[in-house]
């Protein structure tokens, strides 16, 4: 039986879908799911950072710029849900915070906002069906 779903979020179409794709789900259980809506800000090594620019604080309103979508798609819906903030490397947080929180599935897009970081850095879906300890569902 599933009691907490994970959802991987970052702002792209993917992972909207995939967030619908959940809230069905979560919806359709018997005694319905609770979902924790992930974003992981990736972790950003500078030497020396730009004058003026607060680079926490931009991060920080990135991830409330993602995560405010999900907050008005949830609000008229029936599901118990969290949101998580998080900085650093996205399989490793996702998986943790599956394995922290006993999640029993993540669901999560193939694809994220950029294709090309997706090419230079690997897939993070790829790298979350590696090393999940649980069921993972990718939606596109």
């Amino acid at each position: 039986m599933l009691k907490r779903i994970l959802i991987a979020v970052d702002g792209s179409d993917h992972a909207h879908k995939a967030l619908e794709q959940a809230v069905v789900l979560a919806e359709s259980l018997k005694q319905p799911a609770s979902l924790i809506i992930v974003h992981v800000n990736p972790s950003i090594s500078l030497n020396e950072p730009a004058l003026g620019v607060d680079l926490e604080a931009r991060i920080a309103e990135e991830g409330q710029h993602i995560i405010q979508p999900v907050n008005e798609l949830l609000a008229a819906r029936s599901v118990h849900y969290e949101t998580l903030l998080i900085a650093g490397d996205p399989v490793n947080e996702i998986c943790r915070v599956a394995k922290d929180r006993s999640c029993d599935l993540i669901v999560m897009g193939t694809a994220g906002k950029s294709m090309l970081a997706e090419i230079v850095v690997g897939s993070v879906s790829h790298g979350v069906l590696k090393h999940a300890g649980c069921p993972v569902i990718t939606v596109k």
